[in-house]
């Protein structure tokens, strides 16, 4: 898929003899042999949405104090393995351009999410190598492809970080995936890879646990620019342990846990591919928030927040666990002291969008999140796990079924059960029109209505880019106010 620099690899270590562990070969051997030009067109045609997804969100959130400190930093590197970054005149490397993406991308909480995360913040490990080597559109896509597949390989079987109490670092061997891809590492080369990007790139749960912090929207970040110096660190000949998983001292013997296997790599589940399996978000929140929200903007018509006695919200225990008090952090969830703890409160976003109508990036804000109303609405929602909705959370694809029931003051009661497939979840994804909308909203603020227009047909037809510089140069052009130290 890609073109390894001159010279590189030379002096790589044979591991023909080396006992390499079963999930290190297996995402070896299948993501050395992706190609372009064996996927179906319904996983191009996904891994173009998702990218139109992620660059917005990305661009929706430029002006962000974390991006802004990224881009600060980014700018006082440079190298010739250069990667754009949006906002920034001028490339810096490629790791330092992943990073600095990748916070964009995430920070808003508005990209993608299914396969145990969000796997679209592995997207900008991809664009930083394929600018670096210039290559093809659709030398990208066989590499976001090839990300997703591995993450949702390991979630099969097992790879667990919450029940570990570790963060997302699923994604770090996924962005190694997605680069190594696109150097064209061979099976011996990726193996080393994906052992350079786990071994040393273990986070902690603390990230999304309690008082959130800015870490939270760029400790993916951090995995993606670790997936791409992994792989560049392998491209070179550089060796990591052959059995990071199952092996002593492993990932396996870390958590005490028996070894894993992927028996399915590169299979659809339950008739979807990866890319198909993850969901694209309608409002910038915790994603198991999606459906109550959907729920309470319908239920508003109804009543006058004033009226409200009580609102009671029914989750699977994920949900419950992630947004809901569940993980012994309801202090924070009730009284967001962060932006980061309130796009992960499910109190917070409800009561938000029963006062004001809407759920929008804006809503997140100082001003907004100590206003006095808001919150003597929110100490009158519960959350709470409902055994049957945990149930119903189940499969290779599972829904995020969810129920809301508000008592008025005067007894009077509404009650609503959200389909198990919220707007935007595979089973029910945003229209193209709908992403469309979306991708203009967010990048409003910072791009005029031609920069928008051009970008976003760039995107539509990245499979047909030739060389994604087309699409770099454009991140260039938009001007933000750093240039300074780090």
């Amino acid at each position: 898929a890609g073109v390894a620099p001159p010279g590189a690899g030379a002096g790589i270590a044979s591991r023909a003899d080396a006992a390499v562990d079963q999930p290190t070969r297996a995402i070896a051997d299948y993501a050395a042999s992706v190609r372009f030009e064996t996927l179906e067109r319904g996983a191009v045609d996904a891994a173009r949405r998702h990218l139109i997804d992620s660059v917005g969100c990305a661009l929706g959130a430029v002006g962000a104090p974390p991006v802004v400190i990224a881009r600060r930093i980014a700018a006082t590197a440079s190298g010739t393995f250069g990667a754009s970054v949006l906002g920034l005149a001028e490339r810096t490397t490629a790791e330092q351009a992943a990073f600095a993406n990748t916070c964009a991308l995430r920070y808003l909480d508005f990209n993608d999410t299914g396969i145990g995360g969000h796997p679209s913040d592995m997207i900008p490990a991809a664009l930083a190598v394929a600018e670096a080597l210039r290559v093809s559109g659709k030398a990208v896509i066989a590499a976001i492809h090839a990300s997703y597949e591995v993450v949702a390989a390991l979630r099969l079987c097992g790879f667990a970080p919450r029940a570990w109490n570790i963060d997302q670092a699923q994604n770090v061997i996924g962005s190694a995936v997605g680069a190594g891809v696109i150097m064209g590492l061979d099976r011996e080369r990726m193996a080393n890879a994906v052992s350079l990007a786990i071994t040393p790139n273990i986070p902690l749960r603390a990230t999304r646990a309690g008082r959130l912090s800015d870490w939270k929207g760029c400790a993916t970040a951090h995995g993606a620019m670790m997936g791409v110096l992994a792989a560049r660190w392998a491209n070179a000949g550089l060796t990591g342990p052959p059995e990071p998983f199952n092996g002593i001292g492993g990932l396996c013997q870390l958590f005490g846990i028996k070894p894993l296997c992927i028996e399915r790599i590169g299979e659809p589940r339950d008739g979807l591919g990866a890319l198909q399996s993850t969901g694209l978000k309608p409002f910038p929140a915790q994603y198991n928030a999606q459906g109550p929200l959907s729920a309470m903007l319908e239920l508003r018509r109804e009543f006058q927040p004033g009226e409200v006695a009580q609102i009671k919200v029914g989750l699977h225990w994920g949900g419950w666990y992630e947004s809901g008090g569940g993980q012994g952090d309801r202090e924070e969830k009730w009284n967001p002291s962060t932006r980061e703890s309130a796009d992960h409160s499910l109190p917070y976003v409800l009561a938000v969008a029963l006062i004001d109508g809407e759920v929008t990036p804006a809503s997140f804000g100082d001003a907004r999140r100590s206003d006095p109303a808001l919150h003597a609405l929110m100490q009158r929602i519960t959350v709470h796990e409902d055994p049957e909705l945990t149930r119903e959370h189940a499969g290779e694809v599972p829904g995020f079924p969810s129920t809301v029931e508000v008592v008025l003051a005067s007894g009077e009661t509404f009650t609503t059960r959200r389909t198990r497939w919220p707007k935007g979840h595979p089973r029910n994804p945003l229209g193209d029109d709908e992403l469309q909308a979306k991708f203009r909203r967010l990048a409003g603020g910072t791009l005029s209505a031609k920069q928008t227009d051009r970008m976003l047909q760039t995107l539509l037809s990245f499979d047909r880019l030739a060389d994604i510089e087309v699409l770099a140069a454009q991140f260039r052009s938009i001007c933000c106010e750093e240039a300074g130290r780090g």
